[in-house]
């Protein structure tokens, strides 16, 4: 018989969440915005896959980003990446629902973040405090079935395919699927050790290279 959680759960309000490459903080538009603008927000490549964007200038992804960060459902968290001080990317939090412990991430990295430590460093800091520190009881990922990059992504944190749904969204003039994935409660601690033991310093050689690849179970 399952335990019976511990519901509703609180929702994601730290105002930062420490990590040793980087930090994630709650997006407060003023302060974040022109930062995120120039790590994400200008280059419309990363937008093409994704449902938000391309956005044309600063004050229009200012206003996108005041209106998410101030629904009450969803929560932005700026990543800042701790050597520069500079924002490198973004999750987005939404769908949130305490009464039955889910919700949906999003995310868009820059350049600094991409394929890169810090990137999977983020991504556990965000994981473990939804799924650990506030015991929600599912995480959904979910992106176009054509998002190679972002399955691929989904997979290698720890994430398990559900399904594609079929014409989700019509957005930018077309028809989007949309291709379902969750990570559960109980594979947490399975998914949050293999990610902690690949992140240790140890795992890296002085040129910071890898010395043991993160690979799925």
């Amino acid at each position: 018989m399952k335990t019976q959680p511990a519901l509703p759960c609180a929702p994601p309000d730290a105002a930062v969440i420490p990590g040793r490459l980087v930090n994630l903080e709650r997006v407060d538009v003023a302060r974040h915005a022109e930062g995120l603008w120039s790590a994400i927000g200008s280059n419309d490549a990363l937008w093409g896959l994704i449902s938000p964007g391309p956005f044309a200038n600063l004050t229009g992804f200012g206003e996108w980003l005041a209106d998410r960060a101030g629904r009450w459902d969803q929560r932005l968290y700026a990543i800042i990446d701790k050597a520069s001080g500079q924002a490198v990317g973004q999750f987005h939090l939404l769908g949130i629902n305490p009464a039955m412990g889910t919700m949906e991430m999003g995310l868009v990295y820059g350049p600094a973040l991409s394929r890169r430590t810090a990137g999977t460093e983020a991504f556990f800091l965000l994981a473990r405090y939804v799924l650990e520190t506030l015991r929600y009881r599912r995480l959904e990922w979910r992106c176009g079935p054509d998002h190679t990059a972002s399955r691929h992504a989904a997979v290698r944190f720890g994430f398990t395919l559900e399904g594609v749904a079929r014409q989700t969204m019509w957005v930018k003039g077309r028809s989007w699927d949309t291709a379902v994935h969750s990570l559960l409660d109980h594979e947490w601690p399975a998914a949050s050790a293999r990610l902690e033991a690949w992140l240790a310093p140890a795992n890296f050689s002085t040129d910071g290279r890898q010395v043991r690849a993160l690979g799925v179970d």
